[in-house]
């Protein structure tokens, strides 16, 4: 994300728990901190003089609402002039935690009367490494092989996200950003030995269960633990899918496909 607003000509301030000050700086980031998504002081500084806001919520966190919440309200306090959200598809799908916490920062963002664009993204192509699958010659997931996914490319997401910031021909926008392949693990594993030119097998890995007993894990363990159950469960009953002509539209091309993904990592591998 900050790569494809640097390119776009951008001047970028950085705000993230991370302290990898030095990534950051390489990337062209002018301004770079550190800071606490819960510390209201922390957030006011980090918006201050700025124009537009473009929020990455945490995945997975127990307090990602009061996060949401917190930046919303700092954003507004500063007069900002353009509100990015990243959502996620479907935040409907309030039974998943992480759509529950996603719905709810759009509600306040759609209540907040700052100008916004709502981006809802899908589930990431990145979530595949593709040189470890190549490595190992396994690509392993924790939920059922033959339930088919949609995919959608990081980049083609941050493209878009780059394209809308400051623009307002799209104000109170809420954008589905779908790729177009619909496909299941053994679609992937075929797409990737064929690129790869060597056979890839599959195969369904359990979801770490609870820690050791006697020992409590923290309410951050539990939340993530509780989140990525449910969201297995999910992909593994039903899949999940959305509609590419918006992101299409968007992009002003078609959006990038699985192979695509595939060979550009191979390159870099």
């Amino acid at each position: 994300m900050v790569g494809a607003l640097v390119r776009s000509g951008r001047q970028v301030r950085a705000f993230d728990i991370a302290s990898d000050v030095e990534q950051l700086a390489g990337a062209g980031v002018a301004d770079v901190m550190v800071g606490d998504l819960l510390d209201p002081a922390d957030l006011h500084r980090a918006v201050e003089g700025v124009s537009v806001v473009v929020y990455i919520g945490p995945p997975m966190h127990p307090r990602e609402v009061e996060m949401g919440h917190g930046v919303v309200s700092a954003a507004r306090h500063a007069g900002v002039e353009h509100f990015v959200q990243f959502s996620v598809t479907h935040p409907q799908l309030e039974l998943l935690l992480n759509h529950q916490a996603k719905l709810e920062v759009e509600r306040c963002v759609l209540l907040s009367r700052m100008p916004f664009t709502i981006l809802q993204p899908m589930h990431y192509m990145q979530n595949i490494d593709v040189g470890q699958v190549v490595a190992e010659r396994v690509l392993s997931q924790p939920y059922s092989l033959d339930t088919r996914l949609d995919h959608v490319d990081l980049e083609d997401v941050a493209e878009v996200a780059a394209k809308v910031v400051g623009d307002p021909h799209h104000h109170y926008a809420t954008y589905e950003l779908c790729g177009r392949d619909f496909r299941n693990a053994h679609e992937l594993a075929r797409i990737i030995a064929d690129e790869a030119e060597q056979e890839i097998t599959v195969k369904q890995v359990e979801l770490p269960g609870p820690p050791t007993p006697g020992i409590i894990p923290s309410e951050e363990d539990d939340h993530r633990h509780d989140a990525m159950f449910r969201l297995f469960d999910h992909y593994g009953r039903y899949g999940i899918t959305g509609n590419p002509n918006v992101l299409g539209w968007l992009l002003g091309r078609a959006p990038t496909g699985f192979d695509q993904y595939v060979r550009r990592c191979l390159v870099f591998h």
